[in-house]
């Protein structure tokens, strides 16, 4: 399926002191390496509607865009589908959880109160 991606990396050094220096006094630590993950998105709607919620809902958006990226209903498709007029070309897009089309109106006042309301904005 369309999916958004992400992905962590997390460095490894050596030797492996961790967070506590302690574990290792007097040596330096040098990096020497990478573990990189990389996660598609579509498997938290997936995760979030197996669940077993009494009668709740759970979504996730993005603050800093406002993108709608997963929710507890795994009938809901996190991606807008695009067709370009003249080339009829299609594409996909997230959907802005706070545009004025955004089709999960119980999700619009909450994203719209979180990323506007919370913060003393008012749009």
């Amino acid at each position: 399926p369309v999916t958004l991606k992400t992905h962590g990396i997390i460095p490894i050094f050596y030797p492996q002191c961790g967070v506590d220096k302690s574990r290792c006094p007097g040596m330096q630590q040098r990096r020497v390496g990478a573990w990189v993950v990389g996660f598609k998105l579509h498997f938290l709607s997936q995760y979030l509607s197996s669940l077993q919620l009494k009668g709740g809902f759970i979504f996730y958006v993005e603050r800093e865009t406002g993108n709608f990226i997963a929710s507890s209903d795994a009938k809901f498709d996190s991606f807008r589908t695009i067709v370009d007029e003249t080339t009829k070309k299609v594409s996909y897009a997230p959907y802005e959880a706070n545009a004025t089309d955004f089709p999960l109106k119980e999700v619009k006042s909450r994203v719209h109160w979180l990323l506007n309301e919370r913060e003393g904005k008012m749009n």
